[in-house]
């Protein structure tokens, strides 16, 4: 009886998640965007964008990750990279696509896109349960279709999948790191929305490779940071649209973060959601990661 109970758990985790302002991808194609931001597929890879995979050893299966890398990157050159995290039921090419590859290939950079074991798994971060009943006298929503999984699905266990999730990560990270000229004074972590509460998790657990992170949009991490949280010691970028119900959170976080002292900045996008913010805030956080340089490697 094992598998049915397990399969019950990672029914209720997707269910009763908190990450659910994305119900299926994190912008729908024809979503208006800001004057000078372009669009892209989250399901089609565009020109120079490669969707390869490797063998996930725990499980046994092959999960997908994407990859641009900039026309200006040199053999024998180190180049800045970039990891990109989706959030809930997002893609690898949730940020691997449009503004924000035209701004890689402008900068020489390496844009890569894990999808985290699955499009459901958490970076490392335990799903949330939910902390209030459901209100008897106001109607359920209609249940909406989910959207397909992505990546691996052999194992059903929500706290063990989060854990491949961010297992997962680190090991596209290291493939990229051993495959290609990769700049390590310059790797640089960005993610929205669920993936944002996994690159704060990250930001902290594997505060020494980082160059600066940005979170958009992140979901609520539950765990307040105190003085000797190691992410305060790596520059963070958060931005948040103000259409989006997650703005409170994310001016919250940024504010416990000043309070200590951090290396944080905070903006807001006028007119900006959940999805839109993922585009339309890449020119400012490719400006704050050109100026976070470390000064040595951390191989």
């Amino acid at each position: 009886m094992r598998f049915p109970l397990r399969s019950m758990a990672w029914i209720a985790f997707a269910a009763l998640s908190c990450l659910r302002p994305a119900p299926s991808l994190a912008q729908p194609p024809g979503t208006p965007l800001p004057n000078g931001i372009r669009g892209g597929s989250e399901l089609v890879p565009e020109q120079g964008v490669t969707i390869r995979s490797y063998r996930f050893a725990e499980t046994g299966e092959e999960l997908p990750y994407s990859v641009f890398v900039s026309s200006k990157v040199e053999h024998g050159k180190k180049a800045p990279l970039i990891i990109a995290l989706r959030g809930y039921t997002g893609t690898t090419l949730t940020f691997v696509r449009g503004t924000t590859v035209d701004l890689a290939e402008q900068g020489g950079y390496i844009l890569v896109g894990p999808i985290g074991y699955n499009n459901r798994a958490g970076f490392g971060v335990p799903p949330r349960p939910r902390t209030t009943a459901p209100n008897a006298n106001v109607p359920a929503p209609p249940p909406q279709p989910a959207p397909p999984i992505v990546g691996g699905t052999a194992e059903t266990d929500p706290l063990l999948a989060t854990e491949y999730s961010e297992k997962d990560v680190m090991n596209v990270l290291a493939r990229v790191r051993s495959e290609l000229d990769v700049d390590d004074r310059r790797i640089y972590l960005m993610g929205h929305s669920q993936g944002g509460s996994g690159a704060r998790h990250l930001a902290e657990k594997y505060a020494d490779i980082w160059a600066a992170v940005a979170l958009l949009a992140p979901a609520p991490f539950g765990d307040e940071p105190n003085a000797d949280s190691k992410i305060l010691h790596v520059p963070i970028l958060i931005t948040v649209g103000d259409k989006d119900s997650l703005l409170p959170s994310a001016k919250m976080f940024a504010e416990q973060l000043k309070a200590l002292n951090a290396q944080v900045e905070y903006r807001e996008f006028a007119g900006l959601d959940h999805g839109t913010i993922i585009l339309g805030s890449q020119p400012e956080i490719f400006a704050f990661f050109a100026k976070h340089m470390k000064t040595s490697s951390t191989r």
